[in-house]
């Protein structure tokens, strides 16, 4: 057992080798400091995490942390951008992808040009605001978007539920959001970040904590990953570091944004 924290017991965070995430009850039992989301692609960055950890949606997890419920989350690149007065985003430590992500994609049965209607996923801000500026801004069109219930030429899926997807519908046309980002920009892509609160107590103690596990975590992702497939997921198709290039990408996301109407103006991001 190896105690990432150094001074401060409230905000100790253990590793072990191979816990468990248990998905949070309706009245949690312990006070949580971090939220995380139970999804394959975030388990190396919470795996070794001993303190109890809040799982939930994306946009559940961005409201507990907003409402000072938690002191960090991991939480979609939009919610930092919307809300950049209120966070400090960890360095060093996101998940993105370099090219290809796999798990966010549009399915299609009319090439992408021929799209007239696209069906959004209400959980992922992010992935939503990343296919609408590849629509709008690089491909020159003006889709519909619509909720998941209703009928459309595009559906985007994501995450689990789009690995599920692709690996029973092998036959399915899948537009790769991520990928399509990196041909007409040349960048990265980075979809979530760990978010502190500024006025969390020891911000920069919970930021050093959450680098330490992600190191612990992606160091265990051959125990982590249950499939071969799901080691070459979490190897091959994410990215973890949180590096230059990855900033470069969000800024030229939230300028995509701003371009397309989508965020009112670039966002001062504070990184710890």
């Amino acid at each position: 057992m190896n105690t990432l924290s150094e001074n401060n017991p409230t905000l100790e965070f253990q590793v072990q080798g191979n816990p468990i995430p248990q998905p949070a009850s309706e009245n949690p039992g312990p006070r949580y400091t971090l939220g995380s989301v139970p999804y394959l692609n975030a388990r190396p960055l919470h795996w070794t995490i001993q303190e109890p950890v809040l799982f939930l949606e994306p946009n559940k997890l961005v409201t507990e942390l907003a409402e000072g419920r938690l002191q960090a989350g991991l939480v979609p690149i939009v919610e930092a951008f919307e809300n950049a007065a209120a966070y400090h985003i960890v360095n060093g430590v996101a998940i993105g992808t370099l090219n290809s992500v796999y798990s966010v994609v549009l399915v299609h049965g009319l090439p992408v040009v021929r799209i007239k209607t696209v069906a959004l996923d209400p959980a992922s801000k992010t992935s939503n605001q990343l296919l609408r500026v590849l629509l709008q801004k690089y491909y020159r069109l003006n889709p519909r978007y619509v909720s998941p219930d209703e009928p459309a030429e595009g559906q985007l899926i994501i995450g689990d539920p789009a690995i599920a997807y692709r690996q029973s519908h092998p036959d399915e046309r899948y537009f790769d959001l991520a990928q399509a980002w990196h041909s007409h920009t040349g960048l990265p892509f980075v979809f979530a970040v760990w978010a502190v609160r500024k006025d969390a107590p020891d911000a920069e103690l919970i930021a050093k904590n959450l680098r330490a596990a992600a190191r612990a975590g992606l160091a265990a992702r051959d125990q982590i990953a249950r499939t071969h497939f799901e080691y070459h997921y979490l190897t091959e198709h994410l990215y973890y570091h949180l590096g230059d290039p990855q900033k470069k990408a969000i800024a030229a996301f939230a300028s995509d944004l701003v371009e397309i109407g989508q965020l009112a103006k670039i966002p001062e991001l504070s990184y710890i």
